[in-house]
């Protein structure tokens, strides 16, 4: 990163993070929508842990040149948010951990982040944090489809969401090049997230068929998934207590 930004003009850069920054918003805004409908998080767990750190330290404690630290302020608000979201559903997707030990979880991975971030961009004098946003961008992409293979179901989960994160990826990866062509290691990294951005699609769009319903209904509801952990038709937790009568139920029959 001691190499000098890339000649070009403005207006190139701007066509291009436009269409990222906007794909990127509005994929977070209909993930938020989903996680509220299906009562599960839209954005993987450990992703929104890792990038609400990698926006706070770009925005509040890194030195960033004054046009993008209020944008990175920006996201690190939208995480936040997103970041309520995960507290509140997010511990449904371990259900072998308590709601304590995952609140402890989130903000030890999120304190952990913060310190990486710092570190990393002092070693690699990555002021920017281009290194350090490519490589959760990998990371990120990867995550959607251990998420969708978790859950066995679409719960959480929109094409809309998949193909607006894979628009403000595919015009990320693009930004990165045009101010740093010569780095060859961004453009493998690029291409690895845009195969896994459209393996996931892919994946998606085969599991919501599977659940016998339409890719791109908007309003669809609760998936109705029979075979979910826990054997939720709906994939929600259980209250307390609702978990015991089940099994005493069971236990009855098979007594019985």
């Amino acid at each position: 990163m001691t190499l000098p930004e890339a000649d070009r003009p403005s207006w190139l850069f701007w066509i291009l993070m436009g269409p990222c920054a906007s794909g990127w918003l509005v994929a977070y805004g209909l993930a938020i929508y989903r996680a509220k409908l299906d009562k599960r998080v839209g954005i993987p767990v450990f992703v929104v842990e890792v990038n609400l750190a990698w926006e706070f330290t770009l925005s509040l404690i890194l030195d960033q040149a004054d046009v993008q630290r209020p944008i990175n302020l920006s996201w690190f608000l939208v995480d936040c948010f997103i970041l309520r979201q995960t507290l509140a559903y997010g511990w449904k997707d371990y259900p072998g951990m308590s709601r304590r030990a995952f609140r402890w979880m989130v903000f030890g991975v999120i304190a952990w982040s913060a310190v990486f971030h710092i570190m990393t961009t002092y070693e690699l004098k990555d002021a920017t944090g281009i290194y350090t946003g490519t490589g959760l961008n990998v990371f990120l992409s990867l995550s959607f489809i251990f998420m969708l293979n978790r859950r066995g179901s679409s719960l959480g989960q929109s094409m809309y969401v998949a193909l607006a994160k894979g628009i403000g990826s595919f015009f990320a990866g693009w930004t990165v090049l045009v101010m740093y062509p010569g780095h060859h290691l961004f453009i493998f990294l690029f291409l690895t997230v845009w195969t896994i951005d459209a393996t996931y699609c892919v994946l998606l769009y085969r599991k919501v068929r599977e659940e016998g319903r339409s890719p791109w209904a908007w309003n669809r509801g609760p998936a109705e998934v029979p075979d979910a952990p826990g054997g939720l038709a709906t994939g929600s937790a259980p209250r307390h207590g609702e978990r015991e009568h089940e099994e005493a139920a069971v236990r009855s029959a098979a007594s019985g």
